[in-house]
């Protein structure tokens, strides 16, 4: 009996082997996306994820999302990968306790202090005389701004 057993969960794997592809995916995914999937004949082995995960899983979210808009020129494709980043974006906020309005609060104020991106500065690099305290905030963030030269 034992034997017959495990024939038929060899024949099973083999089968399966040669009938299915494996994907690695590791990624949160929008709610209707596993039935949709399931829908379609597609395994999917997924997990509902704890609190703290999930917010970790929002955060690459946002990252993988803002690198489609990125990697997007086409202008139909690009409104809704923007529209994911949004959704993506929201959706953190909302687990954090942020409303839009604090968002939009924040972005006013920034844009009066810093302004906006219209005019297309690009930095290629900025040079600090070692006694000006805005160094620090440079010298604090060695991966995002390597020292030079």
């Amino acid at each position: 009996m034992f034997s017959a057993a495990r024939k038929m969960l060899q024949w099973s794997a083999f089968y399966r082997e040669i009938m299915y592809q494996k994907f690695k995916t590791n990624i949160l995914v929008r709610d209707k996306m596993v039935e949709k999937m399931q829908s379609e004949g597609i395994l999917v082995d997924y997990k509902k994820l704890d609190q703290r995960n999930y917010e970790n899983a929002l955060r690459k979210k946002v990252v993988e999302e803002a690198q489609e808009v990125a990697a997007e020129n086409d202008r139909e494709k690009l409104i809704f990968e923007l529209a994911d980043l949004q959704e993506v974006a929201q959706t953190l906020a909302s687990v954090f306790g942020i409303t839009s309005s604090e968002i939009s609060e924040a972005r006013k104020k920034k844009r009066e202090k810093s302004g906006g991106f219209s005019k297309k500065h690009f930095t290629n690099f900025v040079e600090i005389k070692n006694d000006n305290p805005a160094i620090e905030y440079y010298l604090q963030r060695p991966k995002k701004y390597p020292k030079i030269g």
